[in-house]
């Protein structure tokens, strides 16, 4: 059932993403210029502290990539939970530590597997080059888009394969728990936890999920040149990192007006496909909610039901009494 209502609402998201993804993305690349960028030229010629920041870098980077990775989902299910008229409590700087903190989450799981795969490609003897698919963090920032990228193109291989599911079944579970942090409380009205939602309506998310993978496997081979921009959140974190080099100089960017035609075509596309997503992760929310109030209706009949059965009780006894 949320799955058919996925479709309706996630039209409803994707206008309104629209909107406001191109400031979010003015965010994302402020925050990546100024950690790096700004901060790597201040602070290297400067020896201690300049050595420091290099061993700090790469944590930064990891936090700035969870941010770019996991926000635009916080901001798209807000715009779902707002369409089904659920209030959300959460503000913009919770928002942020919600994106740093699951993206924490998703990236030790993410290696963790990843050392699995690792010790599991040498017993089997697997190539480097389905090592690498399986190693891909794509796979699990965007695991439809790699899954489907690898099908549609013939690439599949089992490692690829193996990794891109895990990521979907990663997402799947912490779509819900996402939900919930951007209510920023749980279907009790409760302060959110990193652990509320996390694999709640798992079978109806895992088949969200593939389901966008089944259309990004039909559609993908009609989109040509435009179909690595398939996937919001690896066009955030790496074309945004190609509009930066061609800005800062260390890269030229060459403009060809069909090709950014497919393009902006493809980046819709992903977009919708995103909004899915985050439609599935707002229903989620709002049928948790509508459980729990159930049960709590269920609970107050029941005392009601005790009430009226001692009652009862009570005036036959003293019927008895009276005769």
């Amino acid at each position: 059932m949320i799955i058919l209502k996925t479709f309706p609402l996630s039209f409803s998201i994707f206008w309104r993403f629209m909107l406001v993804l191109p400031l979010w993305a003015v965010f994302y690349m402020v925050i990546t210029v100024i950690s790096f960028y700004g901060v790597l030229h201040l602070f290297s010629g400067i020896p201690v502290v300049g050595i420091l920041f290099l061993i700090l870098a790469p944590f930064a980077l990891f936090a700035i990539v969870s941010i770019i990775a996991i926000h635009p989902y916080l901001i798209g299910i807000g715009i779902g939970l707002k369409v089904l008229g659920v209030k959300s409590k959460a503000s913009h700087k919770s928002l942020l530590g919600s994106a740093v903190g699951y993206g924490v989450i998703e990236g030790l799981a993410a290696y963790l597997f990843s050392i699995t795969i690792f010790a599991a490609a040498f017993y089997l003897l697997q190539s480097d080059g389905e090592l690498a698919d399986a190693l891909n963090a794509k796979s699990f920032r965007d695991p439809m888009a790699a899954l489907s990228r690898q099908i549609a193109f013939g690439t599949l291989t089992v490692l690829g394969a193996l990794s891109a599911i895990f990521g979907m079944i990663l997402r799947a579970a912490l779509l819900p728990a996402l939900a919930s942090a951007a209510a920023g409380c749980d279907p009790n009205s409760h302060r959110h936890t990193v652990y509320d939602g996390v694999g709640e309506k798992f079978p109806q998310m895992m088949g969200l999920l593939a389901m966008i993978a089944v259309i990004s496997t039909v559609l993908l081979p009609f989109i040509g040149e435009a179909s690595q921009y398939i996937g919001l959140t690896s066009v955030l974190v790496e074309k945004l990192q190609t509009l930066l080099q061609a800005v800062t100089g260390d890269r030229d960017l060459v403009f060809d007006l069909t090709l950014a035609i497919a393009i902006f075509l493809a980046i819709s596309f992903s977009v919708w496909l995103f909004c899915l997503q985050c439609a599935g992760a707002a229903l989620s929310y709002e049928s948790r909610v509508t459980d729990e109030v159930q049960v709590k209706m269920e609970a107050v009949k029941s005392r009601e039901a005790s009430h009226v059965d001692i009652a009862a009780l009570r005036r036959a006894r003293m019927n008895n009494i009276g005769r």
